[in-house]
């Protein structure tokens, strides 16, 4: 199953005890649904998934399957510095009933454009799901123009997403690629889309889907003005989300908006002096909600 259109890369919510919020992971994906999403992806950076657990990576599969109710496709992260848990957690995706996999490039080691190229076609041979290639800079090393291009005409390879956030090398790749190519940088979904974007997996897709959701419909119906608009609308909130460490920021503005999200419950280490201060944050984040709303309309919960 090819994807396409707006997915959104999930956050986690967690109970106190730093168990997964099942319930409200499942709440936030059918809201996203109802909203116009076209699909679920679990288990990326936003997911906090390269700091979760084999199980708890499994269980965000199990929930996302869950939620989709085979309305809309899932697709999973299977990223690790572990060669055999990429394998198990593709073996798993495929099992819980999966649509699609995502893997960014080994992190950590050194690797070359050669090794790059040898790592991700194994892997595309090893597992029976469609796999899209992840281009995420910020922390993984880069996907080059070279490796992509070759990569795209591997079986079973059959798009990518790019976070890189560079509009010029979003361009050359749709030139030279023989696949899909998603956009991960909410903040350029309409340019994207301009420049042949399938769809988007992004944060505030899955915080703002009734925006993101919107822009992909007006796009296609040829309604720049108003899908412009729409995008223009989300940039206060992004840049609220960038002054909290990623991505706690998000999580700040899913939890404005009304979702039993324990933001300061995390996997990863939060610095007093931002615990100090959150609420100040999120009384900063509600107004960004109340402004957008009042922009462009947001849906109840």
């Amino acid at each position: 199953m090819k994807l396409f259109g707006t997915l959104p890369a999930m956050l986690t919510p967690y109970n106190k005890d730093l168990s997964i919020n099942a319930q409200e992971y499942i709440k936030i994906a059918r809201f996203g649904i109802k909203n116009g999403l076209n699909g679920i992806f679990c288990n990326g950076s936003a997911g906090d998934g390269l700091a979760l657990s084999f199980d708890k990576k499994v269980q965000l599969m199990k929930l996302s399957v869950e939620a989709a109710k085979k309305e809309v496709p899932v697709i999973s992260g299977i990223g690790s510095v572990i060669y055999e848990e990429t394998l198990a957690l593709a073996q798993k995706a495929k099992e819980i009933g999966v649509d699609a996999l995502l893997l960014q490039p080994p992190f950590y080691y050194p690797i070359s454009e050669e090794n790059m190229i040898a790592y991700f076609s194994q892997i595309a041979k090893k597992v029976s799901l469609p796999l899209y290639i992840y281009n995420i800079p910020l922390f993984a090393p880069p996907i080059s123009l070279k490796v992509a291009k070759t990569l795209s005409k591997i079986e079973n390879i059959v798009g990518m997403k790019d976070s890189s956030g560079s509009a010029v090398d979003f361009a050359h790749f749709m030139d030279v690629c023989n696949f899909d190519i998603f956009v991960g940088r909410e903040e350029y979904y309409l340019g994207a889309l301009i420049n042949g974007a399938k769809g988007s997996m992004t944060s505030c897709g899955g915080v703002f889907p009734e925006i993101m959701s919107k822009i992909y419909q007006n796009f296609h119906n040829q309604d720049f003005s108003t899908a412009q608009k729409l995008q223009k609308s989300i940039i206060k909130a992004i840049s609220f989300a960038s002054s909290l460490p990623f991505p706690l920021g998000y999580a700040c503005l899913l939890e404005a908006r009304g979702f039993n999200f324990n933001s300061l419950v995390s996997p990863h280490p939060i610095h007093e002096n931002i615990k100090a201060s959150f609420e100040t944050k999120k009384q900063e984040a509600k107004k960004i909600i109340q402004e957008i709303h009042q922009e462009v309309g947001l849906s109840s919960l």
